[in-house]
């Protein structure tokens, strides 16, 4: 199946790797724990003591991760 984000997220998604093509779950799964969980962790928060609030990157992580996880 096509991962059902929208351009902008694929776009950011190619830049981690990810290609526009079709997907088993399990692979999606993959995407969510590897990549697109990575980025979150190590460039998406804003800078202070105890990282609580996410930057645009980590915007743009979490509603990858939502729309890829919207549907099950």
């Amino acid at each position: 199946m096509r991962l059902s984000v929208t351009k902008e997220q694929m776009e950011f998604l190619e830049t981690l790797g990810v290609k526009d093509r079709d997907y088993t779950k399990e692979e999606i799964d993959e995407i969510i724990e590897g990549p697109v969980s990575d980025c979150l962790m190590e460039r998406g928060w804003k800078h202070g003591p105890d990282f609580e609030e996410t930057n645009e990157i980590g915007d743009m992580c979490e509603a990858i991760i939502t729309a890829l996880t919207k549907d099950r």
